[in-house]
């Protein structure tokens, strides 16, 4: 295990000593590569700061006394000089106001440990100095807004004041530059004025040497210098003029060898073999650490530490790949700067640590990361965590934009409250965001906060099975809309406990209603069964059974057949065989087929059907189903001697049918139970039937998408059932 850490750190080191040429070569390499030190980028930034300067400040210094000329005063900066301090009025007011509060101090007064003495100044001598001056400044206030001239004088003595201090600056930087750049020798000529320039001796021995002429390029810089006192305003009356000028600036090779610049020169020489040596050991490092690598790549396996960072998440190893290549980056170009800038070799211990433990911890990741590569689930990833978390953050817009108002909001009153305390000058403005922004926004929060607590408390009570009240609906806010669909959902489970309630004595009722109509056929069956089991009975009394028990039989079998029928609608399992049927010959078939029984029965039948076709997709015999129930239905229920009605016609593509009659019996307050399996009106059930006849008829009409509806006004007891049509 010691060994192969210790080739795992050798391995780290090579590398480090790799990333460490490499780094060099891109960022060093345009120095020190085939160059020389007057190549470099410091000379040449010297060099380029010798040109802008010594224009302005040796070469073509502009003349004081014709900048001086050349000063004018426009009506404009009259107008700003008057009103500098504002106007006339609150000038004068302000003078008066400063010598009132000046002539009130007339005593001043000193205590000594033994006692105390007052000296009284002399008050007239005071208020003749001080009128005195006062005077003069209101005359001189009020010479400012009645005499041009007057004010012309005063600004023109201020920008001769500027155009010297500007002079006494450049002399200044004149003197520094002359100091720093001593060791450069220079003949030049400006070419406009022919005038010519020399420092030194040109034509010795020189180690650096550069040529202004049109093939070359001339020497061109503005005559004002930018870094003086002033600037400004001589670049605006000089016009921003440009020099050029034509000749040599050279650098003698004893200046190189003995003079100032001798440190720059050895000390870039330095560098430049650093630079190579560092190359040279980081190419036999590269060569190392690929031959290594190759045999020992399998040795950064550590399993314990592989197991811990195989469990992150893939997003996460892989942004600490990233970060361990940054700093070992980072760490490596330090140690670079220290080597090129600092000390030399005298490289600093931690951060060569630092270098190596971060790469080596790199090199660890690359072997995990590349084994694991074909194992990555992204759904695990924590970016794909959060964005299913926040995906639901605009679902609702109005509550995603006013959360996101809220916090620029917070965090601004934070900011602008740690502000306050650096500068204290913007409390007035915080005080009034505070009260108009802040305050409001903190209150409005915790408002929402409150009514968004009670519909909590009252969404638990519900999930405990807790009614309870209606939760308080304020304002429009998605707040208040939820509190609305929770009142919603409260109706619906409230009704829903009303139904269940409801289907619970429905559920009782039906299985004593299926379990008479069931006894009753049985019994008589068994009883005659068992009737026909003696043998003394006569063969008229035989056939006369046989008949009972045929008809008792007939009875169970429709019972169980529309049992399991309307069993079937209901499961959905029902198949329809939908064609374009004539529902106005249907019902005319239907009506015919119960003509016998209606002219027994003894109601009055008024049939308004007509003589127009009215089309529907229907399946023609489940349709005829649901006609011949409701005629049924009306020859069992109708109370005897009155008159029942038959209507169909055509309503806005829609086929309408109604039928109504007096009911022979009591049917309560809700009709809608007539629907509901083995429900009659006869609640005795002495009638015959399987009860069955008003439920399959809906669940028929359910099928082809229609709508049946049942209606009770009083005794009136009225069916109407619509259907599309073609």
């Amino acid at each position: 295990m010691k060994h192969t850490i210790g080739k795992n750190v050798l391995l780290s080191v090579l590398a480090v000593i790799t990333l460490f040429a490499l780094i060099t070569l891109t960022d060093k390499g345009r120095n020190f590569s085939g160059t020389s030190y007057f190549d470099s980028d410091d000379f040449q930034r010297e060099f380029s700061q010798f040109e802008t300067s010594i224009v302005p400040l040796v070469l073509a210094i502009p003349d004081k006394e014709e900048v001086k000329k050349k000063i004018t005063v426009t009506a404009d900066e009259i107008e700003e000089y008057r009103f500098r301090y504002g106007d006339l009025e609150s000038q004068l007011e302000s003078i008066k106001q400063q010598y009132e509060e000046t002539t009130t101090t007339e005593t001043t007064v000193e205590e000594g440990a033994t006692g105390g003495t007052t000296t009284v100044a002399p008050k007239v001598a005071i208020d003749k100095v001080s009128n005195a001056e006062r005077d003069k400044k209101l005359d001189d206030i009020t010479k400012n807004f009645t005499d041009d001239s007057y004010v012309e004088k005063k600004i023109l003595l201020e920008k001769e004041a500027q155009v010297d201090a500007y002079f006494k600056s450049i002399e200044r930087a004149k003197n520094d530059f002359l100091n720093d750049n001593e060791d450069i020798n220079y003949d030049l000529k400006n070419i406009e004025t022919g005038e010519r320039f020399t420092s030194g001796d040109i034509k010795s021995n020189n180690a650096f040497a550069k040529k202004y002429s049109s093939n070359y390029g001339y020497l061109k810089e503005r005559t004002a210098y930018e870094n003086a006192e002033g600037y400004g305003n001589i670049q605006e009356l000089l016009g921003n003029p440009i020099a050029r000028f034509e000749g040599t600036v050279a650098i003698p090779d004893d200046s190189i060898l003995n003079g100032h610049r001798a440190y720059q020169y050895k000390y870039f020489l330095t560098n430049q073999r650093t630079f190579y040596g560092v190359l040279v050991a980081g190419l036999f490092a590269t060569i190392a650490f690929v031959l290594l690598w190759r045999k020992s790549m399998e040795k950064f396996q550590h399993e314990e530490w592989e197991q811990k960072y195989c469990s992150l998440p893939i997003d996460v190893r892989i942004a600490l790949f990233f970060i361990s290549i940054f700093v070992a980056i980072t760490a490596t170009k330090v140690l670079i700067d220290n080597i090129f800038y600092y000390k030399g070799w005298d490289l600093p211990i931690f951060t060569s640590l630092f270098a190596i433990f971060f790469t080596g911890f790199t090199l660890y990741q690359w072997s995990w990361l590349r084994t694991g590569l074909g194992k990555i689930d992204w759904k695990q990833s924590l970016i794909y965590s959060w964005s299913r978390s926040l995906k639901g953050f605009f679902l609702k817009r109005s509550i995603g934009v006013q959360t996101i108002i809220m916090l620029i909001v917070i965090f601004f009153w934070g900011f602008g409250t740690m502000l306050v305390f650096t500068v204290p000058e913007v409390i007035i403005v915080w005080i009034l965001a505070t009260l108009f922004i802040g305050i409001p926004v903190l209150l409005f929060l915790l408002s929402r906060m409150a009514h968004l607590n009670r519909i909590i408390v009252k969404t638990e009570e519900m999930a405990r099975g807790v009614i309870g009240n209606e939760i308080d609906v304020k304002g429009k806010s998605p707040i208040a809309e939820h509190a609305a669909s929770l009142n919603e959902l409260r109706g619906r489970i409230k009704s829903s406990h009303s139904e269940q309630a409801k289907s619970e004595r429905l559920k009782t009722e039906l299985i004593t209603n299926v379990s008479h109509d069931l006894r009753t056929p049985l019994t008589s069956i068994i009883t005659y069964t068992d009737l026909l089991k003696n043998p003394s009975i006569t063969d008229e009394e035989r056939a006369s059974y046989i008949t009972i028990l045929d008809k008792k039989s007939m009875r169970l079998k429709t019972l169980i057949e529309d049992l399991f029928e309307v069993s079937k609608m209901a499961s959905g399992n029902m198949e329809l065989d939908k064609r374009k049927v004539d529902l106005t010959q249907l019902l005319q078939q239907a009506v015919a087929e119960h003509q016998e029984d209606i002219d027994k029965s003894g109601l009055e039948y008024r049939v308004t059907i007509g003589t127009k076709p009215i089309m529907s997709y229907v399946d023609g015999q489940k349709w005829w189903r649901v006609l011949d129930n409701l005629i049924i239905n009306t020859l069992k229920y109708a109370l005897p001697n009155t008159r029942v009605y038959i209507n169909l016609d055509q309503v806005n593509r829609e086929a309408v049918f109604v039928i109504k009659n007096i009911a022979k019996y009591e049917l309560g307050n809700d009709v809608n139970e007539l629907t509901e399996r083995f429900k009659r009106a006869d609640t005795s059930r002495n009638t015959e039937g399987s009860g069955l006849g008003l439920a399959i008829a809906q669940s028929i009409v359910d099928l082809h998408g229609g709508n049946l509806q049942m209606e009770v006004d009083g005794d009136l007891f009225k069916v109407t059932v619509k259907i599309a049509t073609v």
